[in-house]
C-alpha cells in the first residue's frame, strides 16, 4: 500500500464541492479528476468527487462542509492512501490516558512532556495524532476532543490545543496504572470503542499479570530456556524446597510494577535465612535474619497463614556484576513498520548498595549497555550484546502468539548469569522510559518515540 504525506489546506468557500488534488498527487494515487470517490478519515467518510488544479506539490483543498463531516482538525499536513474508490487520509492514531489537567500548558500533568514526545516523533510522517481521555469521547456525534501538538513560530516550541477528531484508526494505550484501568469509566470507554463498527487496532491494552507471562512462557519451545523456576502463591514447604535447590529466591507480587513489594530471600546452612527488601515507610533497605524460615514469613506475611497469596516464588540467579553489584539489563523493544521486533534501547542496571533490585528509586544507577560489555568483556561485547538482542526477540515473539490483542510495544528485564545464560526476569507491556533519560541513550528514546507512529502506519495500512 503506497501513501504519501501532502499538504490540507481548508477553503471557507469552493468553486466546487469536490476535494481538489494537485495534479502530481492526483497522479501518484493514480486516480482521475471528476472520479466519484468515498473520502474516509477515521470512522467518519464522505461521498464526494475528485477535481484536480494544476498547482505545484502534493496538497489537497478542502471545503468547510466536507472538513466538517469528516471531523478533520485543523492540520496543515496528512497521510493520503486510495485504493478501491476510497481516498484514506491520516492515520488518525489516539494515545489514550487518564489525569487530564484542564491546563493548556500541562494537560497531562508530569506526562506531558513524553505525550508532545511521542506527537512531535511523527510529525513528518502525517498523521492525525492526539491525545485523549475517556471523558473527552463525544459518544452523541462519534468525535473526539482530542489534544494536539501545533508549532508557535514566535514561540519556536510546539504548544498545545484542543481539536475535534474522528474516532481513530489506532489507540495506542497508555493508561498510566493498574488502579486506573480498572475505573469505570476506562473500562466502558475502552469496551465501547472496541466493539465500534469502526475497526480500531488497539495496541498494549492492559497490564500484564506476571503469573500468567509466565504460564504463556514457560512451556513454549521458544521461550522456555530463559525462564526460571517460579512458583504462585507459595507455602513455607515450598520456599524451603526452592532455597535448598536454588540457596536464593524473590517474592515478587504477582500484579506488581516499578519494583515495589519484592523481597530477596537467601539460605546459608550455616547461619540461617536472610531476607532483604526495600521499606517504603522509611525508604532505606532492610537486612533481617532468621533462625528459621517460618518466623521469617511469619515476620513479612503476619496476617496470612498457608499460602503467600498474591505472591510469586522465583528462582534467584547469580548475575554477572559491576563493581562488585548485580547487574540486570532492560530492553526497550517496538515493532517497526515491518512488523518486526526491534530492540531499540539496552541499558545495564546496577544495582544500589544493599538494594534488592536494580531500579534507579531503590540506589540503582543506569549505564549503556554498550559500557558495560566493553569494559567487562572487551571484543566479545558486541557478542553478549547480540545475545540478549536475540532471545528477547525469541520472547517477544512467543508472547505475542500467546496474548490476546496486538502487541507493539515491550519492556524486558533481563540478566546474564556467571555461566552467560541469559534469564528473562521481567515483560511489561507499558514500559517505563527511565533508560532513556541517560544522556547515551535519550537518541535510542527519540527513536523509541517515532515507532510509535510507524508502527501506527503498519497497522491501519498506510505502509
Amino acid at each position: 500500500m503506497n501513501s504519501y504525506v501532502c499538504r490540507i489546506h481548508r477553503l471557507k468557500s469552493a468553486p466546487t464541492k469536490a476535494v481538489i488534488m494537485t495534479t502530481s498527487l492526483i497522479q501518484k494515487l493514480r486516480c482521475t479528476h471528476g472520479t466519484s470517490v468515498r473520502v474516509s478519515c477515521g470512522n467518519k467518510q464522505v461521498i464526494t468527487r475528485i477535481a484536480s488544479v494544476n498547482r505545484p506539490g502534493d496538497a489537497m483543498y478542502i471545503p468547510a462542509n466536507i472538513a466538517h463531516a469528516l471531523a478533520l482538525p485543523s492540520t496543515s499536513t496528512t497521510r493520503v492512501t486510495f485504493q478501491n474508490k476510497t481516498l484514506r487520509m491520516g492515520p488518525v492514531i489516539g494515545i489514550l490516558t487518564t489525569g487530564f489537567t484542564g491546563s493548556s500548558l500541562k494537560p497531562f500533568g508530569a506526562r506531558t512532556s513524553l505525550f508532545k514526545q511521542f506527537l512531535a516523533a511523527g510529525k513528518e510522517e502525517g498523521p492525525v495524532f492526539f491525545v485523549f481521555t475517556p471523558s473527552m469521547v463525544n459518544w452523541q456525534d462519534e468525535t473526539i476532543a482530542g489534544w494536539f501538538i501545533h508549532y508557535h513560530p514566535t514561540l519556536k516550541q510546539y504548544i498545545w490545543k484542543a481539536d475535534r477528531a474522528p474516532f481513530p484508526d489506532v489507540v495506542y494505550d497508555r493508561v498510566p496504572n493498574r488502579k486506573k484501568e480498572l475505573e469505570p469509566c476506562v473500562v466502558q470507554c475502552k469496551g465501547r470503542l472496541l466493539k465500534h463498527r469502526h475497526r480500531i487496532h488497539w495496541f498494549n491494552q492492559g497490564f500484564f499479570n506476571k503469573w500468567n507471562v509466565h504460564e504463556q512462557l514457560y512451556n513454549h519451545p521458544l521461550a522456555s530456556y530463559y525462564i526460571p523456576e517460579t512458583v504462585r502463591s507459595p507455602n513455607v514447604f515450598k520456599l524451603k524446597e526452592m532455597l535448598n535447590h536454588h540457596r536464593m529466591i524473590y517474592l515478587k507480587p504477582s500484579g506488581g510494577s516499578l519494583g515495589l513489594g519484592i523481597i530477596r530471600i537467601t539460605y546459608d546452612p550455616t547461619y540461617g535465612y536472610y531476607c532483604r527488601y526495600h521499606a517504603l515507610q522509611t525508604g532505606r533497605n532492610v537486612l533481617k535474619r532468621f533462625k528459621s524460615l517460618d518466623r521469617l514469613v511469619q515476620h513479612l506475611f503476619p496476617n496470612q497463614t498457608g499460602l503467600i497469596d498474591r505472591y510469586i516464588a522465583q528462582q534467584g540467579i547469580r548475575l554477572i556484576r559491576h563493581e562488585d553489584r548485580p547487574v540486570d539489563f532492560r530492553l526497550h523493544m517496538h515493532k517497526n513498520g515491518k512488523n518486526e521486533w526491534k530492540v531499540v534501547g539496552m541499558a545495564a542496571k546496577v544495582a544500589g548498595s544493599g538494594s534488592v533490585t536494580t531500579h534507579v528509586r531503590t540506589g540503582g544507577s543506569v549505564i549503556p549497555a554498550d559500557t558495560l560489555f566493553q569494559m567487562k568483556y572487551g571484543e566479545k561485547g558486541a557478542h553478549m550484546r547480540k545475545q540478549l538482542e536475540q532471545s528477547a526477540k525469541e520472547i517477544a515473539v512467543a508472547l505475542e502468539e500467546t496474548t490476546d490483542g496486538i502487541l507493539g510495544e515491550l519492556g524486558m528485564d533481563m540478566g546474564l548469569d556467571t555461566n552467560h545464560h541469559v534469564w528473562l526476569f521481567e515483560v511489561n507491556a507499558k514500559p517505563g522510559r527511565h533508560i532513556f533519560y541517560h544522556p547515551y541513550l535519550r537518541a535510542a528514546g527519540r527513536e523509541s518515540a517515532r515507532y510509535i507512529t510507524e508502527y501506527s502506519l503498519k497497522l491501519a495500512d498506510f505502509i
